[in-house]
């Protein structure tokens, strides 16, 4: 494999198509078929599968994407460290979110420290961007976890508790206080699908002291607690970073006695692959979040 042929791989994996590659790389689609191509040739698989006017890793792609990556993310580094630019001269970090509200304060501090960087966001639950992350699909990621992953290297930069949303024309919302968390007994809750760590927190809990939610419905995404809480659907199950500022709504924290209270909580982990987290811009975002740690003794997302 030459260089071209890994800047051509890595710039298709990473803006998802041919076009958009050759349009980031300053060359024509053609000239990044041709290194696709030879590349393939040269390794006798198959790296890249069509889907309309993208493309997607195929099994061994995404094997490769993980290595491929890496050897950029040095290079961006090296490169910063010969031209003695603190704030890098340049390069992409992708990140994962599954709470967009606990990181976008950290966020804001790397793009002020490191203006030449794209910042790349996208969100999904923990499992899907553990999956990204493990895949090289985004380089870091800032979830929710039960139990860290003891695949990914990070820091944790603080813990949510789960928080109950409601109607603002609700009874329960008159008063802002903790509510028990057996309160729901016989209340119809909004839960998110499945493989959420939402869900599985709160369903933990719940088990923990014998109650039996009543669930409405499972939804795909905190937007959709919020507005089927709006609707009168039900009452949404979040953490309490993911409430929001919704006239139509208020919440109250939810509480449990005993050891039952810690399990209505998870970490929130800014998590990679051991393997990229000395390097490059993954490296000098860890560095910050671990700095603001230091210096103010506080969760990152309230820093």
């Amino acid at each position: 494999m030459n260089f071209n042929q890994m800047r051509a791989f890595h710039a298709v994996a990473v803006e998802g198509g041919f076009s958009a590659a050759a349009k980031s790389l300053g060359v024509t689609q053609p000239a990044v078929t041709v290194q696709i191509r030879g590349l393939e040739a040269e390794l006798g698989v198959r790296l890249f599968l069509r889907r309309g006017q993208g493309a997607v890793p195929t099994e061994a792609g995404e094997r490769l994407l993980a290595h491929v990556r890496a050897v950029m993310l040095l290079m961006d580094r090296t490169e910063a460290a010969v031209a003695s630019d603190p704030a890098m001269a340049g390069g992409l970090v992708r990140l994962g979110l599954s709470t967009p509200a606990t990181i976008m304060g950290l966020a804001k501090r790397f793009a002020d420290a490191h203006p030449a960087v794209e910042l790349r966001l996208s969100t999904g639950n923990t499992g899907q961007l553990i999956e990204d992350v493990l895949a090289c699909r985004v380089d870091l990621i800032a979830a929710s976890h039960i139990e860290p992953d003891p695949r990914l290297a990070g820091v944790v930069l603080g813990r949510q508790r789960l928080a109950l949303l409601v109607p603002a024309a609700d009874p329960l919302a008159r008063s802002g206080d903790p509510l028990p968390l057996d309160a729901l007994a016989g209340l119809p809750v909004l839960l998110r699908e499945p493989s959420s760590v939402t869900r599985q927190v709160f369903l933990r809990a719940a088990e923990a002291i014998g109650l039996s939610p009543r669930l409405a419905a499972s939804l795909g995404s905190r937007e959709m607690i919020r507005e089927a809480t709006a609707a009168g659907l039900g009452y949404g199950i979040v953490f309490d970073g993911e409430t929001g500022h919704d006239p139509r709504l208020a919440h109250r924290p939810l509480t449990a006695a005993g050891p039952a209270a810690e399990l209505l909580a998870a970490d929130v982990r800014l998590s990679c692959l051991p393997e990229l987290a000395g390097i490059g811009v993954v490296a000098a975002f860890l560095a910050l979040a671990e700095g603001v740690l230091r210096r103010t003794g506080r969760p990152v997302s309230t820093a």
